[in-house]
């Protein structure tokens, strides 16, 4: 099983061939520009409709902390692949695998996985290590939010995440066993699952603070339900960073637990500005950073 399971992780690694990209891309764009412009009427929205205070907070606040627990999935990645990296290489994989994930491929997986086998790691093996978090992810927003979803009233699909939660854990557990370092692991598993429960904490509250932007109140189950739609995303892995599949699978689950679709929509447009946004000055700061660096070395 584990083999399998290992053989299923580098095929999901492979990008697609590269004429599918841009059109995926252009498609991608366009279908969430539409998706935006229709929900913003319909929602019959202002500028003026808008809480500035939440919008503030979930730029700085919420989207750090997304960046923050995306470099520290990538330190208990490289402890499974028995490496140690400083915080400055983990936040600079963090920043441009994000970036990465904005193209059509899994970007964040390609990424991470050049990281580790760059630290000495063979292919397989960072392949391996680095989807352990990943599907460990997988397997908690599917049984907490399956479980939000059930409680909100849509039972037969909370049911399925729910089931589909628990089959990550048996997954994500078969590759740590085959892979994890023979000392510390249960302190490493424990690592694996504080951080990925904080990424699922997190990104209820950037549903939250997405919410209020637009004037709406989130319940706490309505937010982790919502997070399965990026669990999906993440599940299907090539298109660019989600885009517009994240949207709509938001938009899908929003009806199902008492949301209109256009809040859904909103709630996915907001969220993925600001996280734009976020993550380009990151990237600025990255290669600021990196100018300075080079320049003092020179010198």
């Amino acid at each position: 099983m584990r083999q399998r399971v290992r053989a299923l992780l580098e095929l999901r690694a492979q990008p697609l061939p590269d004429h599918y990209r841009l059109p995926l891309l252009v498609i991608a764009a366009g279908a969430l520009t539409v998706a935006m412009v229709w929900a913003w009427n319909r929602a019959e929205l202002t500028i003026d409709d808008l809480s500035w205070q939440p919008l503030a907070a979930l730029a700085l606040v919420a989207a750090p902390a997304s960046l923050f627990l995306k470099a520290a999935e990538f330190v208990v990645a490289a402890r499974i692949a028995g490496q140690r990296p400083g915080p400055r290489l983990a936040m600079e994989t963090a920043v441009v695998s994000s970036a990465a994930n904005l193209l059509p491929l899994p970007g964040s997986l390609l990424v991470t996985v050049k990281a580790l086998a760059d630290g000495g790691a063979g292919y397989g093996g960072a392949v391996a290590a680095s989807a352990v978090p990943g599907i460990a992810w997988l397997g908690i927003t599917g049984v907490v939010g399956g479980s939000a979803l059930a409680i909100e009233g849509a039972a037969a699909v909370g049911l399925i995440v729910l089931i589909g939660g628990l089959v990550a854990f048996v997954g994500a557990g078969a590759v740590f066993h085959s892979t994890g370092p023979s000392n510390g692991r249960p302190a490493l598993a424990l690592a694996i699952l504080l951080v990925e429960t904080g990424w699922l904490a997190v990104s209820g509250l950037r549903f939250t603070l997405a919410a209020a932007v637009i004037g709406v109140d989130l319940t706490l189950p309505q937010a982790l339900a919502l997070s399965v739609a990026g669990a999906i995303t993440v599940a299907i892995g090539f298109f660019p960073g989600g885009l517009g599949v994240r949207e709509a699978l938001i938009a899908a689950l929003s009806p199902l637990i008492g949301l209109d679709l256009e809040t859904g929509v909103l709630l996915g447009a907001v969220d993925r500005v600001v996280w734009l946004g976020f993550l380009a000055l990151a990237g600025a700061g990255l290669a600021l950073s990196r100018q300075r660096t080079n320049t003092v070395s020179a010198a």
